[in-house]
């Protein structure tokens, strides 16, 4: 009993002191306030790349919505692979409950409770329809954020870039003429 209110306080605690959501990643600013300087060039996809960030929030939505972190980067055609995936892993697990059979139970191998013996083929359905509900959630969520980052690393670039531009030139006077470092700062 004592346990079990101290586990409650625990999480009372943590709920009230740490907020709504849990960050992996600390966070040193508060992007809704500060209003970044934007390049002239820059879109409005580029800046929406830039500003999103994956967290606890977006892991625990993508168990229960296949491909949300592919769409949310705006890869729309991988997260409709990955709805497509987890859905032939929810019908193999659809599969399973018509004919009276449980995923779990085949999967702990327990023959207790189940009509008959557990066929090759009802393993198979159950261990392929395990393996393609993990893997495309984990597949959603690891890709996902290597392509995010990919993505607002190659904006970064790509703007970073323009900016600053170093180079050994002749500097011209009225009357002479004589090699010199010119830096260049662009906006």
């Amino acid at each position: 009993m004592k346990y079990s209110i101290s586990l409650i306080l625990i999480i009372l605690g943590v709920v009230f002191v740490s907020g709504q959501d849990l960050d992996i990643y600390k966070h040193q600013k508060n992007s809704n306030f500060d209003l970044p300087a934007i390049p002239k060039d820059m879109t409005y996809e580029e800046f929406k790349i830039l500003s999103t960030d994956l967290r606890m929030q977006d892991m625990m939505i993508a168990t229960i919505l296949p491909g949300h972190i592919h769409f949310k980067i705006g890869e729309k055609k991988a997260g409709y692979y990955i709805l497509g995936t987890r859905s032939l892993g929810y019908l193999g697990w659809v599969y399973l409950s018509l004919t009276d059979k449980s995923l779990t139970k085949i999967i702990l191998l327990d023959n207790a409770g189940l009509s008959g013996t557990i066929s090759t083929g009802d393993l198979i359905v159950a261990y392929g329809s395990l393996a393609l509900i993990v893997g495309s959630y984990l597949y959603d969520w690891i890709h996902g954020k290597y392509r995010l980052d990919d993505k607002q690393n190659r904006i970064r670039y790509k703007y970073a870039r323009k900016k600053v531009q170093l180079g050994l030139n002749l500097i011209k006077s009225d009357r002479y003429q004589y090699p010199g470092i010119r830096l260049a700062y662009n906006f």
